[in-house]
Order: structure tokens, then sequence, then C-alpha cells
């Protein structure tokens, strides 16, 4: 049975993802002995760690550098440093960096990405969380809730709305 798919399909690449979590898990035992915090053991860079991630079949920048940041933010494993963990630039940070003004309407994610970069140089992937979050809940794409952001204030978008 494919615990992957069967009987609710845990991920929308399901059949993919079977493959991938198998490799994963091989790649843990034979390179980590089994142990996926050897991954982040003795405060590597954050380049190392994002490397260490991309080590994974399937894993591409975005997802690594999104572990890497849960890794620093939410769980506070010290890291050598923060400089390479980016922030993920999805539909909605992308939306929130243009309605802010900071890249434009056509920007590419990596000009998102590096324009975060140059904003918060020593830890870029910090605005990953907030700025996503204001996507989702106030800065929608076509009705966006500005009233009740709290970026209303410095927001070009915003402060036109009532």
């Amino acid at each position: 049975m494919d615990y992957m798919s069967n009987p609710v399909p845990l991920h929308r690449f399901a059949e993919s993802m079977s493959g991938y979590f198998l490799a994963a898990v091989r790649l843990i035992c034979e390179k980590y002995g089994g142990d996926a915090s050897q991954i982040w053991k003795d405060k590597p860079s954050s380049a190392e760690v994002v490397y260490r991630f991309l080590e994974f079949k399937g894993v591409g920048p975005k997802i690594a550098s999104m572990a890497a940041n849960i890794l620093a933010r939410d769980f506070k494993i010290p890291l050598a440093d923060y400089h390479f963990i980016d922030i993920s630039a999805d539909v909605h940070v992308r939306r929130v960096f243009t309605r802010l003004g900071l890249c434009p309407p056509d920007s590419t994610v990596d000009q998102v990405v590096y324009k975060a970069r140059s904003l918060h140089p020593e830890f870029p992937g910090m605005m990953d969380l907030p700025c996503w979050e204001i996507g989702r809940q106030w800065c929608k794409s076509r009705i966006p809730i500005c009233h009740d952001c709290s970026m209303r204030d410095i927001c070009p978008t915003g402060s036109t709305q009532t």
C-alpha cells in the first residue's frame, strides 16, 4: 500500500512524494547515520545547511531555504550565520513586496529574493513569514483588507484604501 496516496493523498504530488520520501530516508540513513539532526549539528554556516537540504531529491532552493529558515526561526537551531537563508518568494510574498513598493509588479522571484537580501543582509529569510502572513491575511490579491493590515501606514497601496 502506498501510504502517501491512500486513503487520502498527503500532498498534491503524492505519486512523486513517496519516491522522494524514500530517497530522503535513505540519504539520512547513509549520510547522517539515521539522525537527521546531523544536518545542522556543530553550528554550520547557513549556506552549508541550505546545501545539505538541496542534496535531497525533489528539494530546490525555495524548499531548502524554507527548511533552514524553519530550523533557525522556529526551532532556534544555532547556525554560524543566517546570511544565506533566503525569503521564499511565493505569490503572497511577491504581492506584499509589490504593494509595499519594494519591487515592481512584474518582479521575478530572483528580484524579490535579492531585494530581501539587500534589506536584511544578516538574515533575509526573517522577512518570509511576516510577509507571507500579511499576504494571506490582509494583502489579498483581489480585495485587500488594508484597514486591518499592520503595514497600512507605510504601504503606498494601503494608504489609498479606506
